[in-house]
């Protein structure tokens, strides 16, 4: 059975309106990343979410073009032209999207963008299914040269709350919500952890893991931060004195050990630095030497959706029949490395899962290379249960028959 992939974008909006071609910039290098940072937004590879792009209805009726997916969230940036020449068959469509989304119970998302307020008041008497929905405002979304990427920025959270709902929930936590870790030395990263702690709660849909705010007295504070580095995405600020602090050191670690995204802001600025023997290798990195904290929010939220995309790749074949029935796993998102390895054995051989239950540790593909393939085997092989497969989609697939 084909699996369907987790998520798709449609974006709508009428090619003789100039006005929303930075937002349709903004949001395709959101999504599609780029080589050089521009503006606001950062750098980065092409998430793999499909996203097309409109100026008339879709060939395909709405059910099969938003349930060909497990997720669609539809974009339409609305100006004069696509008022005054878009055709009814488009207008129907739309009005059709609307009310599907609706009766989705938040599978599907549809945001509807307007040029300014009267053009937001004719698209919503265009068609009457149309008039419950909420507008998105650009006005809300700050100064006019920052509104394009704060859109992305939450047409990306959008993406983000759409598969953490379909997740297998997490006591005490709001699915829709990303805690984000700044990890930092007070020696010489308080003022940029600070700032940057400014920035996130001036976005009123994200939420901090902060040490100085979050972290209850009496609490045990080495657990509380273990279980926040473990429970979140960290941000960790790089400055001068970083790695020479023992509590940064620990933090990086136990990130690489819970496998846990992660964002690297370079905030150092000798020329020269020593060799370092700390796991960075497999985090996106960011710089900021102009001051752009967008530029760091932008990385962490294309970071944490492209964790949720794996993950709810996974619960799909789980219900699709490319996992068996029932099945006792380890997740990751990125090729895992010893250390995180090491936790899933262990975690795997603690479990109180019937013997004859398969085992698997899965990461994406493609599989890893060759040395650390034998060696991440080999300490499979040593520390988890008989039997305890390590795999990606695809080699899971070329030995149970699955299609990945």
């Amino acid at each position: 059975m084909l699996t369907p992939a987790p998520l798709q974008l449609l974006l709508f909006r009428h090619m003789e309106d100039e006005d929303v071609q930075p937002y349709q910039e903004a949001i395709l290098r959101a999504f599609q990343g780029g080589k050089e940072a521009r503006n606001y937004l950062a750098t980065g590879e092409d998430l793999g979410i499909q996203l097309e792009v409109f100026s008339d209805r879709p060939v395909l009726d709405v059910a099969q073009t938003l349930d060909a997916f497990c997720h669609t969230v539809t974009v339409v940036l609305v100006d004069h032209a696509l008022l005054d020449k878009a055709d009814d068959a488009l207008w129907d469509w739309l009005a059709e999207c609307w009310a599907f989304t609706r009766a989705s119970n938040g599978r599907h998302a549809m945001l509807a963008v307007p040029m300014d307020e009267r053009v937001g008041h004719q698209f919503l008497a265009k068609r009457s299914a149309l008039v419950s929905h909420q507008l998105l405002q650009l006005y809300n979304l700050g100064e006019s040269a920052i509104r394009p990427a704060m859109l992305s920025l939450r047409i990306l959270h959008e993406c983000r709350v759409r598969l953490a709902e379909a997740l297998p929930k997490v006591p005490g936590r709001d699915a829709g919500h990303l805690r984000l870790f700044i990890s930092h030395a007070k020696m010489d990263g308080l003022p940029l952890a600070l700032a940057l702690k400014h920035q996130i709660d001036a976005v009123g849909w994200l939420k901090t893991f902060y040490d100085a705010a979050d972290l209850p007295s009496g609490c045990d504070w080495q657990k509380e931060l273990e279980r926040g580095v473990g429970s979140s995405l960290i941000v960790m600020l790089r400055t001068e004195v970083y790695e020479s602090r023992h509590w940064c050191l620990q933090e990086v670690l136990w990130a690489d050990e819970y496998a846990t995204p992660a964002v690297l802001v370079e905030a150092r600025t000798g020329l020269n630095h020593p060799a370092g023997a700390l796991p960075f290798d497999r985090v996106p990195t960011v710089r900021i030497p102009d001051g752009n904290l967008v530029r760091i929010l932008f990385l962490a939220l294309r970071e944490g959706l492209r964790f949720l995309l794996f993950m709810r790749r996974v619960e799909q074949m789980k219900h699709s029949g490319g996992l068996p029935s029932p099945v006792d796993i380890r997740v990751f998102s990125l090729p895992p490395s010893m250390s995180a390895l090491l936790r899933a054995c262990r975690a795997l051989a603690d479990s109180k899962e019937p013997s004859t239950t398969p085992r698997f540790i899965l990461y994406p593909d493609p599989p890893l290379r060759a040395g650390v393939y034998e060696a991440a085997h080999a300490l499979v092989a040593m520390y988890a249960p008989s039997g305890t497969r390590l795999v990606t989609p695809n080699t899971l697939a070329a030995t149970i028959g699955a299609t990945p």
